[in-house]
C-alpha cells in the first residue's frame, strides 16, 4: 500500500473490559445504511480533523468491545454485504478459510473461530487513520477451549473502507508485518 501524499493519524486506543450494547450499537444494528451515510461524510474530513479522529476512535472502541463480548451483530453492523476477511497464514494453517466473503460469512467465522479456541479478548493498543484504511494494532488474549492454556499473542487488523462501510479486513498475528503492509515502519 503506497503511502504517497496520505495522512497518517494514529491515537492510543483502550476498550473496557466489561461492556453492553449502546444505543449508538443499537442503530448501527438496526439502521446500517443510515449510519453509514453518516460515517461515509466523516470519512470526507482529512485523518487530522478532530471529529473524525473521534469517530473513528470511537467506531474501533465500540467494534472491539461487542466483539470481546460475543455481539458479533453489533461488532460487524458496518461491515459490506460483500466484506471480505482475509486470514494469516497461521491461521489457514490450522484449518480456517484463507478469504471469507459476505458479512454473513464474517459472523459465521467469528462465531466458529470463538467457539473453538475459548475464551478470547482483543486488547487494541493503538489506532492509526490511513485515509481509507484504518490499522488497529494490539494484544489477542485468552485460553484455549479444552487446555485451558493461557495464549497472549500481537495482533493487527487492517480494514478497508468505502462508501462508509468496510468492505475489507486482513489480520495479522505480527505488528512489524502489519506496519509494512500499510507502508509504516517502527
Amino acid at each position: 500500500m503506497s503511502q504517497e501524499n496520505v495522512e497518517v493519524v494514529r491515537q492510543p486506543i483502550a476498550v473496557r473490559h466489561t461492556s453492553r450494547r449502546r444505543l449508538d450499537e443499537r442503530l448501527a444494528s438496526r439502521l446500517p445504511r443510515s449510519v453509514a451515510f453518516l460515517f461515509r461524510g466523516v470519512l470526507r474530513l482529512p485523518p487530522s480533523s478532530r471529529l473524525r479522529r473521534a469517530v473513528i476512535r470511537h467506531g474501533v472502541q465500540r467494534a472491539v468491545e461487542a466483539t470481546n463480548r460475543g455481539d458479533f451483530e453489533a461488532a460487524f453492523a458496518l461491515h459490506a454485504p460483500h466484506v471480505e476477511l482475509n486470514s494469516p497464514p497461521e491461521m489457514v494453517g490450522l484449518g480456517e478459510e484463507a478469504v471469507t466473503r459476505g458479512r454473513e460469512e464474517r459472523v459465521r467465522f467469528q462465531r466458529s473461530w470463538t467457539a473453538q479456541w475459548g475464551e478470547v479478548r482483543l486488547e487494541p493498543d493503538e489506532v492509526t487513520d490511513l485515509g481509507d484504511h484504518v490499522l488497529v494494532v494490539g494484544r489477542m488474549r485468552g485460553s484455549g477451549l479444552s487446555s485451558g492454556a493461557g495464549f497472549d499473542n500481537e495482533w493487527a487488523n487492517l480494514t478497508t473502507l468505502s462508501a462508509g462501510r468496510v468492505i475489507r479486513e486482513q489480520v495479522f498475528r505480527d505488528h512489524a508485518e502489519a506496519l509494512e503492509a500499510v507502508g509504516l515502519r517502527e
